[in-house]
C-alpha cells in the first residue's frame, strides 16, 4: 500500500500566483490515477493516461477494460517491505527481513540481501510481466531508513536500490517505472524512470493518529523543492499524491487545482487509495448502486423489482446506469463516494437477513455517498443512523387523522392521493437543513414528512410514491426525475444519450420470427412471411432486422412439411439489402428462468396448459443450441454468405440468464428485446416506460425501446388494429422528455389479419413524417451498450473529456451549461436545439473534448443529419470536410452558421436558408462535403 513516510502537509494558497507560471509552461502531462481497492471501477479509471493498481485486485476482465482507451497500467510493487497479506510462493530468509513497519503491518527488507532481490524479481515482477503489465509503481523505496537512517548503512541500501532498479530494466527493458520518492538516488536512476511521485505535498494523513491535516510549512517546502527538481532538472512528470477526508470532495478539487497550478500532476484521495480521487481529470461517476432484496423478489429475478422497473429508467435519462447488488450479500467495503453517484434502494418491507446493511449504510453516508431511499428503508432510521440523517420516525398514524399541509413540485407529478393514505414510514424532521416535500399533520397536531431530502440524500415513503387504481393502472405521485436529481445531488454535466444522433431521433425496425409458418386471413391464405415480404418489406425499404425461429421452419422443427416453401421465402427476405439477419432462437423459450439445461422440450405447467418452450420432438433444452445452433442453421441454410446472423432477438418473457448473454457475446451477436414500454394517451404514465438495460453479471441485456403489437392487441385477441397506438407511445416517449428512440417492433402474425396489417402501415407512415436517423437493431444495441460504459470526466481547466464514444455519439447538454465552444472543443461535430433538449453531436472518433460557452456557435457545424458521420475534419478557422452515410435512405444534412461560407457536396441539392445550409441527396452516402469560410 502507500508508503509510511509523510514529509508534510499544507501551506496557504498564497503561493498559487507563482505556481501558475509552472502550469502554463509545463508540457502536456499524463493524467494519473491510483486505485488499490477491490473490484476496480474500470469505467472511471480507464479515463486516465496512467493507472496505478494493486494487481492482486485486478482480474483479466479488469485488465482488458482498464486499457480500453489507451491507458497505461502500472502495478504496485513494494520494493522495501513485505505486506502481511501478500501471498508468497517462496519463503523469504529471515535475515532479509530486518524490522517491522507497524503502521502498515508489514516487514521491512534489507535491500542488499540477495534473497530479497531474487524474490522481488522472480516472485513479484516477473509474474506481473507475464500477466501483461508493462509498468510498475515502485513504492517504499526509503523504508530502509527505519533501520539505517543515515551514514554508510544508508548508502549501502541506496546502492542496492539502484541495482534493483537496474536489474528490472535489464531483465524487462520495456517496463516503465514510476518511483514513489527515491529522491536520494534520482541522480543515478532518472534515465530508467518515466515519473516520480511523492505523498503529502499540501495535505496528508498520519497513520499513527489517523488524522488528516495540513502539511507543516517546513515539510511542504522541502517536498516542493524535490518535486520541482524532478520537473525542472530531470524533465520528468512530478506527481503529488495528497490525502483529504473522503466526504470532502470540494477540498479534494481545491487541492488538485493547487497542485496543478504548481506544475505538478495531482492525485487527491484517501490514504488507502481505495476511493476514486481527483487528478488532472475528475472522472464523473455514471453508475448508481441499486440494492435489492433478492430473497423477497419474485423468482429472485432483478427484472421484477420496483427499483429496476420504475427507477432505472429515470436514472438512465439523467445519465446514470444501474449496478445491482443483493443487499444480503457482502457489500463493497471500499469508499464509494466518487465511484458511484449514489446508492438507491426500494425495499417493500424491513430487511430480515441483512444485519450488516445499517452499519454499512451509515459508514458510506459518513464518507460522502448519498442515498435515495424509496419505499421502506429496510432498517430503522434510529440511533446513530437517524441522528446522521436528522430525522425521527413517527408511529401510530391512522388514515382518518391525516391532513396534507403542504407539498412542492416533487409531489403531484402524475397525480395526488385523495384521501391521504397512511405512509409506510414517516418522519419528524430534526435538522433544519432537511427539506420536506410533503408535510402532513395528524389530529394531535404533529407534523411529519414521508418525502424529504437533505445533505445525505432523500427518502420517499410508500404509498405516497404511487397512486394505484389497479394492477395495470397507476400514476406517479412522486416526480422520480426530480427526486433522484435532488436526493443524489446530481451535478450538471454533459449527459450521454442513446436516443438521438446528429439531431435526429433513432429509428429501428425489428420483426420477431413468430408465426412465419402461419396463414393470413386473406384470399388464398398465403403464409404471413409471403405477405410481409410483398406488402411491408418491399414497400418500406428502411433498415429492418428480421428473425426466424428455427424450431418452426427448420428440418428439426415442428413443421418440416413446410420447409420446402418457408426456407426459400426466408432466403428471399434475408437477401433484401435493407434486411439485417437475426435469430429468434431454436425453441422460442417462453420463460427463460424456468428452463434448465437438458429439460425436455414442451415441459411446463401442464395443469395451466402452458409450456416453457415449443414442444419440439426429442429436444432437450440447451442454451448453446438455442443461440449458436439456430445461428448456424440460419447462416448455413438461409442467410446470404456475406450477411450472417448479427443479432439475437430474445423470446417469450425475454429474461435470458447470464450464460445466454455470454454465449451471444462470445459469438459476436448483439442482443435486443425485453422491457414493456407501452405508455398511451389512455394510460399516460411513466410507470409504463421500462429501462434501456438489464445488467446480468458481466453482460448487458438491451431492452427493446417500445413493446411489440402483442400488448396493444391483447395478445392478438383484439382490437387487431391496436398496434396503431404505438404511435402514442412514440409521442409520449418523446415529449416532454425524449426517453426512447423509435422502434417499430412486431411479429409476422401482424400480417395474418387485414386490421393488423393496416395498423402496421399506419405506424410506418407516421414514423416517415418524423425527423429520424434509421439504423439496424445491431447498431442501436451497440449504442445502448456503449452508453453504459462511456466515460465523462471534468478537466481542471473546465473542459469535459469524453471517452468511448464511437457508437454512442450524442451528449445532451443541460441548457444552463450553455453551448459547445466549437473552436476549443475536439471531436464535436455540432449541436441542435429542439424542444426536448440540446443535443451535441460527436464525430464518432471515440474520444472527444468539450468546452462550453454562453454563446451559440459561430463556426460551421452539423445541426441535423439522418445519417452517421464516417469522417470528420475541422479546423479552428471553421473549415470543414466530412463524410456521412445513411442506412438505405436518401441522405439529408443541415449545417449551421454557414452564412459566410461556401458549401460543396457532389450530387447534393443545396439550399441556403439564412445562416443554415440544407443538403439533400438522392443516395445514402456522401463521401465529401466541404465547407470553406471567409477568413474572420
Amino acid at each position: 500500500m502507500a508508503t509510511y513516510l509523510f514529509r508534510g502537509l499544507l501551506l496557504a494558497l498564497t503561493m498559487l500566483n507563482s505556481g501558475l507560471v509552472h502550469a502554463a509552461t509545463t508540457p502536456d502531462q499524463p493524467s494519473v490515477a491510483f486505485y488499490y481497492g477491490n473490484d476496480a471501477p474500470t469505467e472511471l479509471l480507464s479515463q486516465f493516461d496512467w493507472i496505478v493498481v494493486e494487481a492482486a485486485n485486478i482480474d483479466s476482465d479488469h485488465y482488458r477494460q482498464l486499457g480500453q482507451h489507451g491507458g497505461q497500467l502500472f502495478a504496485y510493487v513494494s520494493i522495501g517491505e513485505l505486506d502481511a497479506w501478500r501471498e508468497t510462493n517462496t519463503p523469504i530468509a529471515e535475515e532479509a527481513l530486518v524490522t517491522r513497519n507497524d503502521a502498515w503491518n508489514s516487514q521491512v527488507a534489507d535491500l542488499t540481501a540477495p534473497e530479497w532481490q531474487q524474490w522481488l524479481i522472480e516472485e513479484h515482477v516477473r509474474p506481473l510481466w507475464v500477466a501483461g503489465y508493462r509498468g510498475l509503481f515502485l513504492d517504499t523505496l526509503d523504508s530502509y531508513r527505519l533501520f539505517a537512517p543515515d551514514g554508510d548503512a544508508a548508502g549501502r541500501q541506496q546502492d542496492a536500490l539502484v541495482e534493483i532498479i537496474a536489474q528490472i530494466k535489464r531483465q524487462f527493458p520495456d517496463m516503465q517505472l514510476i518511483l514513489n520518492r527515491g529522491f536520494e538516488v534520482l541522480d543515478r536512476v532518472h534515465g530508467d524512470v518515466v515519473g516520480v511521485a511523492a505523498e503529502s505535498l499540501y495535505r496528508g494523513w498520519n497513520p499513527t493518529t489517523e488524522v488528516f491535516g495540513a502539511v507543516p510549512d517546513e515539510d511542504q517546502t522541502w517536498l516542493y523543492k524535490q518535486l520541482a527538481r524532478v520537473r525542472d532538472d530531470y524533465r520528468l512528470p512530478a506527481i503529488a499524491i495528497d490525502y483529504v477526508p473522503a466526504n470532502n470532495r470540494s477540498l479534494a478539487r481545491e487541492t488538485a487545482q493547487r497542485i496543478h497550478a504548481e506544475g505538478f500532476i495531482p492525485w487527491v484521495s484517501v490514504p488507502h487509495l481505495n476511493q476514486m480521487g481527483v487528478g488532472l481529470v475528475e472522472a464523473m461517476p455514471r453508475r448508481v448502486l441499486i440494492l435489492f432484496d433478492k430473497a423477497k423478489t419474485e423468482a429472485g429475478e432483478l427484472a421484477y423489482t420496483n427499483a429496476h422497473r420504475y427507477l432505472a429508467m429515470p436514472l438512465e435519462y439523467l445519465g446514470y446506469g444501474a449496478e445491482y447488488r443483493d443487499v444480503n450479500d457482502p457489500l463493497p467495503n471500499d469508499i464509494l463516494h466518487g465511484r458511484y453517484a449514489g446508492v438507491v434502494t426500494w425495499f417493500d418491507e424491513s430487511l430480515t437477513g441483512a444485519s450488516h446493511y445499517a452499519p454499512w449504510l451509515q459508514h458510506q453516508l459518513e464518507n460522502g455517498l448519498r442515498a435515495a431511499i424509496v419505499g421502506d428503508p429496510g432498517v430503522p432510521l434510529s440511533g446513530a443512523l437517524g441522528s446522521l440523517m436528522g430525522v425521527r420516525e413517527v408511529s401510530g398514524l391512522t388514515a382518518a387523522s391525516l391532513t396534507p399541509l403542504s407539498h412542492d413540485e416533487l409531489v403531484d407529478f402524475e397525480g395526488f392521493s385523495h384521501p391521504s393514505p397512511v405512509p409506510q414510514t414517516s418522519y419528524q424532521i430534526l435538522d433544519s437543513t432537511i427539506t420536506s416535500h410533503l408535510t402532513l399533520s395528524d389530529d394531535r397536531d404533529r407534523r411529519f414528512s414521508p418525502i424529504f431530502t437533505g445533505h445525505w440524500g432523500g427518502l420517499a415513503s410508500y404509498p405516497w410514491i404511487f397512486e394505484q387504481a389497479s394492477e395495470t393502472q397507476m400514476r406517479w405521485n412522486l416526480d422520480p426525475f426530480a427526486f433522484l436529481q435532488r436526493a443524489l445531488a446530481l451535478p450538471d454535466m454533459p449527459i450521454p444519450d442513446a436516443t438521438t444522433e446528429n439531431g435526429a431521433r433513432y429509428w429501428m425496425t425489428q420483426i420477431d420470427g413468430d408465426a412465419f409458418v402461419s396463414r393470413a386471413d386473406l384470399p388464398g391464405t398465403p403464409f404471413t412471411g409471403e405477405l410481409m415480404l410483398s406488402d411491408i418489406l418491399r414497400r418500406y425499404q428502411v433498415p429492418t432486422t428480421v428473425s426466424i425461429i428455427e424450431g418452426e421452419i427448420g428440418p428439426e422443427g415442428l413443421y418440416p412439411q413446410h420447409r420446402a416453401t418457408l426456407e426459400p421465402l426466408a432466403r428471399r427476405i434475408f437477401s433484401l439489402p435493407w434486411v439485417e439477419v437475426a435469430t429468434h432462437t431454436f425453441s422460442h423459450p417462453f420463460e427463460w428462468e424456468s428452463l434448465q439445461e437438458n429439460d425436455m422440450a414442451g415441459q411446463g405447467q401442464t395443469l395451466a396448459k402452458f409450456n416453457y418452450n415449443l414442444p419440439i420432438p426429442n429436444y432437450r433444452f440447451s442454451l448453446r443450441r438455442e443461440i449458436e445452433g439456430s445461428s448456424d442453421y440460419i447462416n448455413r441454410e438461409l442467410a446470404p454468405a456475406d450477411k450472417p446472423v448479427n443479432v439475437v432477438l430474445w423470446t417469450g418473457n425475454a429474461l435470458p440468464p447470464e450464460k445466454a448473454l455470454a454465449i451471444a457475446d462470445e459469438l459476436g451477436l448483439r442482443n435486443l428485446n425485453g422491457g414493456n414500454t407501452s405508455v398511451t394517451h389512455s394510460n399516460p404514465t411513466m410507470t409504463n416506460v421500462s429501462p434501456m438495460l438489464r445488467p446480468q453479471g458481466h453482460y448487458l441485456q438491451v431492452y427493446a425501446p417500445q413493446i411489440n403489437e402483442n400488448v396493444y392487441t391483447n395478445n392478438m385477441l383484439g382490437p387487431l388494429w391496436g398496434y396503431r397506438r404505438a404511435i402514442e407511445t412514440y409521442q409520449l416517449t418523446d415529449q416532454p422528455r425524449r426517453l426512447k428512440p423509435i422502434d417499430i417492433y412486431y411479429h409476422f402474425y401482424s400480417a395474418a389479419s387485414p386490421g393488423a396489417l393496416r395498423a402496421l402501415h399506419q405506424v410506418y407512415e407516421f414514423v416517415l413524417t418524423q425527423e429520424t436517423l434509421p439504423l439496424y437493431a445491431s447498431a442501436w444495441s451497440d449504442v445502448a451498450t456503449q452508453w453504459y460504459h462511456a466515460g465523462i470526466a471534468k478537466r481542471l481547466d473546465g473542459g469535459w473529456q469524453i471517452k468511448g464514444a464511437d457508437h454512442m455519439r450524442t451528449l445532451r447538454l443541460p441548457t444552463d451549461m450553455g453551448w459547445p465552444d466549437l473552436e476549443r472543443s475536439d471531436g464535436v461535430a455540432g449541436v441542435r436545439d429542439v424542444p426536448v433538449g440540446r443535443y451535441i453531436a460527436l464525430s464518432g472518433e471515440g474520444n472527444a473534448t468539450l468546452y462550453v460557452t454562453s454563446s451559440q456557435p459561430r463556426t460551421p457545424h452539423l445541426r441535423y443529419a439522418n445519417g452517421r458521420i464516417t469522417e470528420w475534419q475541422a479546423s479552428p478557422t471553421g473549415q470543414l470536410r466530412f463524410g456521412i452515410a445513411a442506412e438505405q435512405v436518401p441522405l439529408k444534412v443541415e449545417l449551421g452558421a454557414t452564412q459566410n461560407c461556401q458549401v460543396s457536396a457532389p450530387g447534393a441539392r443545396i439550399d441556403q436558408r439564412g445562416n443554415a445550409t440544407l443538403l439533400a441527396f438522392d443516395h445514402a452516402r456522401a463521401e465529401r462535403i466541404e465547407v470553406r469560410c471567409a477568413t474572420r
